[in-house]
């Protein structure tokens, strides 16, 4: 039976450093969210390869925040939520790399691009962990509701009758409602 730990648990563990407690809280997060990024990754031009990869930069990511306190436990913010959050801006780039190098490779016709290797440079790497910081920053100040709803709809794909059954919001309709005030609270926190 595999051991359950509360986020708490699991930021006090990462900090800790210790190997078993690591190996632990790793293959709970694993059984917690795989299901649901190799959704994403799949149900977006993805295998179930690039979903294990993924999964793989995702907890590096995740790991590499708590350990550099870019990850602050707040209330209403799940570890979940935001391994998730790190797993879609994640997943978005990767694609955004490949429609880029297929479009360059259309424009001019080009087949040494696709013998390079996409390595990105240290440069790079930093500005994406800052923006992803950012990004998850900004998520992370929506009201609880509203990321379980966001979490729910695009990283888990359940319908609306779901969202409304799950979070008590009545109807379909209603759930509708209420996703969609959540992405516009979103855009505004983007952009202020």
């Amino acid at each position: 039976m595999q051991k359950t730990f509360t986020d708490q648990e699991i930021v006090d563990g990462i900090r800790s450093k210790n190997t078993p407690l690591l190996d632990a809280i790793v293959a709970y997060l694993y059984h917690q969210c795989q299901r649901s990024i190799t959704r994403l990754v799949t149900s977006n031009s993805g295998s179930p390869a690039d979903a294990d990869d993924l999964f793989q930069d995702v907890i590096v990511a995740f790991l590499q925040n708590v350990w550099e306190d870019r990850f602050e436990l707040r209330d209403g913010v799940m570890v979940t939520t935001y391994i998730h959050g790190i797993a879609n801006r994640m997943w978005l780039k990767e694609l955004r790399r490949g429609i880029n190098r297929n479009d360059r490779n259309d424009k001019y016709g080009k087949q040494q691009h696709n013998d390079q290797t996409d390595t990105p440079t240290p440069e790079v790497e930093v500005i994406e962990q800052e923006e992803l910081a950012l990004s998850l920053t900004t998520f992370n100040r929506l009201d609880e509701l509203c990321q379980q709803i966001l979490t729910a709809f695009y990283f888990e794909k359940k319908t609306m009758k779901q969202i409304a059954d799950e979070f008590g919001l009545g109807n379909e309709d209603n759930a509708k409602t209420r996703k969609y005030r959540c992405v516009q609270a979103l855009k505004r926190l983007m952009n202020a």
